[in-house]
């Protein structure tokens, strides 16, 4: 008997137990590594072949010795169990995990879409559509409200153009104007202070609101489609007020635009008669009226119509470059383009538009109720927003005469 056979029949009898049909296979597989030890001596023999064929059996008989010691083990465990000996321990039930759900779970998100849509909650929504609730009442999950703000710049471009603030309430602070200039000063002479040159800006909370309406099978949409067409219908809505308020909000029970920025005049507009047309002449004395410290923020703003049917004529690269198309943005003299047709048609701004100040208080708010009358759901978004020209002189207007 081989070296691995005797250590066989040694594991064999200290584990205590037959093999029983696994028992001929295991005697197979020392016969045959005994045999393979002997052919490795010979000088034509297959290495790699010897080498792959004891690898597999290697691994077949510690597979079978594995579960004879495993089979040895719960007979073991069995004896003693019959004898009395066991103590036999059941896991402790434990108490349903408590969860606190926020604005930004999950849980709440589909909790508060349900909860628009009247659809039935599950038992997880409804924990989570108490707790979040609880104190403050409901609020729009977070990533739904980051949904509705990421649209709302999207589709009001001017906004990311402001210096826009997310002051609570109202506000009044102090914007930098134009600084007096420095002077000689003579050895002892007494030296008197100027005026600071700050202007006071005072922005209240206006606020904005869209009622849109949908039949009563928004209960059959899937949540995620409710919610991108939701938060769509209310953000672009929003955004077209906001953006006319930046441009031409009256300041009264609203925002301020730079249309009201100054009283127009000769000193800061230009005006092009009722029957005549823009001229190079009149751009290049738009542009010489906005001074120079505003340059680097400086925009053209106007309609489509007014671009395409006014100052596009006015190019002729024998004489100028006066329009400029990049990547699908326009240029004039240097200066970007942004189009709103909020703006009249053969007018527009050139502005920056950094120094007017907005306020966005409060996050958008949707609430929702249904129209028995219509068989449909409304939904009303709201915001609050305010903002106001710092400095009038930031703003020149190309007019068009009307009479």
């Amino acid at each position: 008997m081989t070296h691995n056979q005797n250590a066989f029949s040694d594991f064999r009898r200290r584990v205590g137990i037959q093999f029983f049909a696994g028992e001929d296979r295991l005697t197979q597989i020392e016969q045959r590594l005994a045999a393979i030890q002997t052919a490795l001596d010979a000088p034509d023999a297959d290495l790699d072949a010897l080498t792959t064929e004891a690898d597999g059996l290697i691994a077949e008989r510690k597979s079978l010795l594995d579960k004879a010691e495993q089979r040895r083990q719960l007979l073991g465990r069995i004896a003693t169990g019959a004898a009395g000996n066991e103590v036999r321990r059941f896991p402790t039930a434990q108490p349903p995990e408590e969860r606190s759900f926020g604005y930004d779970s999950p849980e709440y998100r589909t909790a508060w879409l349900h909860t628009l849509m009247r659809c039935d909650l599950t038992e997880t929504e409804q924990r989570a559509w108490t707790t979040a609730t609880g104190s403050a009442g409901p609020a729009v999950p977070t990533q739904t409200a980051n949904q509705i703000i990421e649209k709302v710049h999207q589709y009001a471009p001017l906004l990311d153009k402001i210096t826009l603030l997310r002051v609570p309430g109202n506000v009044t602070f102090a914007v930098e104007g134009e600084e007096p200039d420095a002077a000689y000063h003579n050895q002892n002479d007494d030296i008197t202070p100027s005026e600071t040159g700050l202007t006071e800006i005072t922005l209240s909370a206006y606020e904005v609101t869209k009622l849109v309406q949908i039949s009563k099978s928004v209960q059959k949409m899937a949540i995620d489609a409710f919610e991108s067409w939701l938060t769509d219908m209310i953000a672009k809505k929003l955004a077209k007020k906001i953006t006319e308020t930046i441009l031409t909000g009256t300041g009264s029970s609203q925002g301020k635009g730079i249309e009201k920025a100054n009283t127009w005049a000769e000193g800061n507009s230009v005006t092009v008669a009722s029957g005549g047309s823009l001229t190079t002449a009149d751009v290049l004395k738009l542009i010489s009226l906005l001074p120079g410290g505003y340059d680097a923020n400086a925009n053209f703003v106007m309609s489509k119509k007014t671009l395409f049917t006014d100052f596009m004529p006015l190019q002729d690269k024998s004489k100028n470059d006066l329009v400029r198309i990049e990547g699908g943005s326009y240029y004039i003299y240097g200066y970007p383009v942004l189009i709103d047709e909020r703006v009249a048609d053969h007018e527009a701004y050139l502005v920056d538009l950094s120094t007017v100040i907005g306020n966005m208080p409060e996050d958008v708010t949707i609430t929702s109720d249904f129209d028995l009358t219509k068989n449909a759901f409304l939904f009303l978004g709201s915001a609050m927003f305010d903002c106001q020209p710092a400095q009038a002189d930031a703003v020149r207007k190309l007019v068009k005469a009307t009479g």
